[in-house]
């Protein structure tokens, strides 16, 4: 092998040693990457091999029938591979640098590979490689050809004349350029051209590579054919061009610079796809420590309402019992009694007098809050459900190949925490909780309402039973009026004050009682309004606790291994840098 005393062959060698085992690490990892990622990982095994063998490859691209056989044998000097006009090459067709000449080609690779040997490759531990024609009718060619580009050290691509710049042609030139490959453009068959329009052809691939791909390479033109016949055909100045470039650095040295740039491109690739899906979860993962928090806000958020609704149930239970107590001693004096009453009026009166508007403000106080509850958990919930179906997209296309079992439990997770998510939703929806405290409050306003009255209606006719049943002196009762004047006026003012006292106490009893029972029902007013916030609180808490904690972390253990890998892709890529630039020292 030609080496320049420049480079220190034990060196190089070492460094070469390093790239095999990074080439090799790099493969491992790869396989906790998914399927996907496998084909790469057998290209960083074959580059490892390829390193192992130290040989520099010029790989020979392009289309079937764009010459490629043709012009390999131009560079050769005579025709050593097969040609036609047909898609003659199904198999790699490698021919390897020897000072002699073998023309019966060795089997290689289960036979996927066909081995030459010439003297004219360009320089010692040169190889030249002719792969199946792109845009081939045969699929096989397509994937032989593909699957082959990432172990070139150099890539020849050789378009036809008459048809240049295919699509299939721009993207296997887009995949060299991916790679890392130092690219040379060959345009062939130019015999089939007028000079003019040689100049147009060319023209038109330079605008082409440049707008489509942003390339600026080499581009020679030339004639296959009539380098076979004998002439320069335009070979003459591609040979001198590999000349120079074999001659300006030893090829062993190109070929480890070259699967460095490959290796560092392909590297370079898994970070960004890793650091997006970091970056992705990650983010998801904070908005999912948020959401926690949120839980709770929510909770603590219900505190302020819950104080206001109680201070305006307390306004109102402060107004009834004033009314009530005004219409207790405005009803129970001797004056009722001495007029006599009217039990239904009695009840007319209390009912609009002390109940009056009492439910109604009750109700709307109450309802306030509860609906403000209502309101505000139904749209938190559809902000939950939401936003557990964009985490349920970011797993479906970012992470699904890190871990194949993680990522099933994370859906899992997922799902059911949406299901429950939505039942809480149609908790609110159906009305369920405003109609059940509504229930609650008219019944026992109903029944404040009837048993104030019941002890009302119960006093006054105990009142109206032992109160004098007419006048103490009649029309004939003359013969006694004066023994009933002198005994009976002191017995009346007796049982007078005695009714008064009596009155005074029943009054007195009967506030009581009523304040008892009004605090009795505030209590259960608020009780409701707690049990109702408790509930909600206890939902929030328990969902957070029992159906998220669970989902999120297990994404945090998902985000733990992307940026493990991140990590260790990242080191990657800066052995691959420190290795490029000691290779390059060496120049």
């Amino acid at each position: 092998m030609m080496m320049q005393t420049s480079v220190s062959a034990g060196a190089l060698d070492a460094l070469r040693e390093q790239t095999v085992h990074l080439l090799t690490d790099a493969s491992v990892a790869l396989n906790d990457l998914g399927t996907e990622a496998q084909s790469d990982r057998q290209r960083l095994l074959e580059m490892a091999q390829d390193l192992r063998e130290s040989f520099f490859l010029v790989a020979i691209i392009g289309e079937f029938n764009a010459g490629k056989s043709s012009f390999i044998n131009a560079l050769l000097g005579e025709p050593l591979l097969p040609m036609g006009i047909t898609p003659t090459t199904e198999a790699i067709e490698l021919v390897r640098y020897s000072p002699t000449v073998n023309r019966i080609p060795t089997l290689r690779d289960g036979n996927s590979t066909r081995e030459w040997a010439h003297p004219n490759t360009g320089a010692p531990g040169v190889s030249l490689v002719d792969t199946p024609g792109t845009g081939s009718v045969f699929q096989r060619h397509e994937t032989t050809a593909k699957a082959f580009l990432h172990r070139a050290d150099l890539v020849i691509f050789v378009m036809s004349a008459k048809r240049a710049v295919a699509d299939s042609e721009r993207m296997y030139l887009d995949l060299a350029q991916q790679y890392g490959k130092k690219i040379i453009l060959v345009i062939n068959q130019i015999d089939l051209l007028e000079l003019n329009e040689q100049d147009i052809v060319r023209r038109f691939v330079e605008q082409q590579v440049q707008q489509h791909l942003n390339l600026k390479p080499l581009i020679f033109m030339v004639s296959a054919k009539k380098a076979l016949a004998g002439e320069d055909g335009g070979i003459g100045a591609v040979k001198a061009h590999l000349r120079g470039v074999f001659a300006q650095t030893p090829p062993a040295q190109q070929k480890l610079l070259a699967q460095l740039n490959t290796a560092e491109q392909l590297v370079g690739r898994y970070i960004n796809q890793l650091r997006t899906k970091y970056d992705s979860v990650s983010s998801d993962s904070t908005r999912a420590k948020t959401l926690r928090v949120e839980l709770e806000q929510q909770s603590i958020g219900m505190t302020d309402p819950l104080k206001l609704a109680r201070r305006e149930v307390e306004g109102v239970f402060d107004s009834l019992r004033q009314r009530g107590t005004a219409f207790i001693d405005a009803n129970l004096t001797v004056r009722l009694i001495a007029r006599g009453t009217n039990k239904d009026k009695l009840q007319a009166d209390f009912t609009e007098t002390v109940i009056g508007r009492a439910p109604r403000d009750l109700s709307d106080a109450a309802m306030t809050y509860i609906n403000a509850v209502v309101d505000n958990s139904r749209t938190y919930w559809r902000g939950v459900i939401d936003r557990l179906n964009k985490l349920k997209d970011v797993l479906e296309n970012e992470i699904g190949g890190l871990d194949a079992t993680a990522y099933a439990q994370q859906r899992e997770g997922l799902d059911e925490a949406i299901r429950i998510a939505e039942g809480e939703l149609r908790s609110y929806q159906n009305g369920q909780v405003v109609n059940d405290l509504t229930r609650l409050f008219d019944s026992n306003m109903s029944g404040l309402r009837n048993s104030l009255f019941g002890a009302l209606g119960g006093v006054v006719l105990v009142l109206l039973a032992i109160a004098p049943a007419g006048p103490i002196i009649g029309a004939g009762a003359a013969p006694l009026a004066l023994p009933a004047l002198v005994f009976g006026a002191p017995l009346a003012l007796l049982g007078g004050w005695g009714l008064v006292r009596y009155l005074g106490k029943v009054a007195n009893d009967t506030k009581k009682d009523f304040l008892a029972k009004v605090d009795k029902l505030q209590k259960t007013y608020d009780d409701a309004l707690d049990a109702l916030t408790q509930k909600e609180r206890a939902r929030l808490s328990q969902y957070g606790m029992q159906v998220l904690t669970p989902v999120f972390s297990r994404l945090e253990a998902i985000t733990s291994e992307s940026k493990s890998k991140l990590e260790q892709f990242s080191v990657y890529s800066q052995r691959l840098d420190t290795l490029k630039k000691s290779v390059e020292a060496e120049v």
